[in-house]
């Protein structure tokens, strides 16, 4: 057992210790007497750099600790087979890409040996440097072989134009010569520092890299390891003049590459934050900020297939039914009825349904946030009654069809019904004539987003109130929907 001992100080006072050093100590209540301990976080122990990275927080004069709260401004994954187009931008001179198995593959057929072949993908967002908040750009990625002679792979921030450095921006590059970290500023000396040697970065081994783009620094990591900080030289305001760039990867041949095949350089995902400050954008414009508005999905047909909006002709009207997509299989656009009658029965107008997605597009559930919809009469005057239509919006089906029947408690495959929810009428008066449209348009928001998941149906739908089915006389419906994918 250890015994207390005494130990005699400079002032004469004794400093109780006991056997193995340990000293006695007892809080002081008295403000003078108390001491003050400098905290610091420990963000990277220093194993590449080597001294640890520290950083203090900061606390206000009222007390608080500050707080950094991180922005989504982008993030996507090449887990479809195809461009996401909406989203991307390439370019290449023999050098080719493709997506599969969850990768973007630069150079995808690794054959690529002549000087000045190159592969870039960029995004078409640009993003921005704000004040004080740093700027995170994160990819996931791998290569397939170690690098040759004159073969370039970068990835970062900046906008590629053939096989050549940015003329502005900062990334990662990996040569022969290792793996560094670079920034150029307003088309000068680009600024390079070493990170980790070429032979450091396995073959086949996914890597996280992470760009982290201050006012004053820019920090290179990788798999969560700090790889070195490159100061913001003297003379420069900011890291890049441009202040706002896009994401980008690339691979070029800067000389001949003297075997084939070759190094693939692949990326797996990437996402974009804007750290510690405190935008308040809601959910909803972050997703939309990564291209799940009414862009088009990741792995579906680019353009606007959730739309139906042709800029050379009007759809062809049809008579609607409450079992078909007989107007158009489209959320949101124009859509043409031929006039119905008055009837208990519904009919569909506009129908959609959420890709169920899977491996090779990731699933996304549709909040819908607001719905418009607007009549407009075609074809013939109005004329022996009004026209008059109850619209909802009806969701949450796992078929078209209206009629779709409710499965009992575990019953073996589930099928939904729609739910409904109204959201106004529009008429038509008697009279109305050729261009004529309801006067008030039928609008519901939903504070609550409505929830459609993948693989369930949702649909504009209408009761006829009140009406004549007149085959001269078409209605035209513009339908506007308010929503975002997460």
């Amino acid at each position: 057992m250890a015994q207390d001992v005494a130990v005699r100080g400079k002032t004469g006072l004794q400093q109780d210790v006991d056997s193995e050093g340990n000293a006695s100590v007892r809080t002081s209540l008295i403000p003078a007497n108390i001491g003050g301990i400098r905290t610091y976080s420990e963000n990277d122990p220093g194993t590449i750099i080597g001294s640890p990275t520290l950083k203090s927080p900061e606390v206000s004069t009222d007390f608080r600790m500050r707080v950094g709260i991180d922005t989504v401004l982008f993030y996507d994954t090449f887990n479809a087979t195809a461009q996401n187009t909406s989203l991307w931008n390439c370019a290449f001179a023999t050098m080719t890409l493709a997506q599969s198995a969850g990768f973007l593959n630069i150079n995808a057929a690794g054959t690529s040996t002549v000087s000045g072949n190159y592969a870039y993908m960029r995004s078409w967002r640009h993003f921005p440097l704000i004040g004080t908040a740093p700027l995170a750009v994160e990819m996931t990625g791998s290569i397939s072989t170690a690098p040759i002679v004159n073969e370039v792979m970068q990835m970062g921030l900046g906008i590629p134009t053939g096989a050549a450095e940015c003329v502005d921006g900062c990334w990662f590059e990996l040569t022969t010569a290792g793996l560094k970290g670079c920034a150029r500023y307003n088309g000068g000396t680009t600024t390079k520092i070493d990170l980790i040697p070429v032979g450091s970065v396995t073959p086949d081994k996914d890597f996280k890299y992470v760009l982290v783009v201050g006012e004053s620094a820019i920090e290179f990591w990788a798999s969560d390891v700090l790889l070195g900080v490159m100061p913001v030289p003297v003379g420069q305001g900011q890291p890049f003049i441009t202040t706002a760039l896009p994401v980008f990867m690339q691979k070029y041949n800067s000389g001949v590459v003297g075997i084939s095949p070759n190094l693939i350089m692949r990326i797996g995902d990437v996402t974009v934050s804007l750290m510690d400050l405190a935008t308040n954008k809601t959910w909803a414009g972050q997703m939309a900020s990564s291209g799940l508005g009414m862009q088009g999905l990741d792995g579906g047909t680019m353009g606007s297939p959730q739309v139906q909006w042709s800029n050379t002709a009007l759809p062809t009207a049809a008579a609607g039914t409450n079992s078909t997509a007989a107007l158009g299989a489209c959320l949101g656009g124009i859509f043409q009825a031929t006039a119905p009658a008055t009837s208990a029965s519904d009919i569909i107008i506009a129908s959609y349904q959420n890709p169920a997605g899977g491996a090779n597009q990731t699933p996304r559930t549709i909040m819908m946030r607001g719905i418009k919809v607007d009549m407009v009469n075609a074809g013939a005057a109005v004329a022996t009654t009004p026209t008059t239509l109850a619209l909802a919006l009806a969701w949450g089906g796992t078929t078209v069809s209206l009629g779709t029947a409710e499965t009992g408690s575990f019953v073996t495959a589930t099928a939904k019904n729609r739910r409904v929810q109204p959201i106004g009428v529009l008429t038509l008066p008697v009279g109305a004539a050729i261009g004529a449209a309801a006067s008030t348009p039928a609008q519901f928001d939903f504070e609550a987003p409505i929830v459609i998941n993948p693989g369930e149906f949702v649909q504009v739908i209408g009761k006829i109130l009140c009406g004549t089915a007149t085959a001269s006389q078409v209605l035209q419906f513009v339908v506007s929907p308010n929503l975002y994918h997460e």
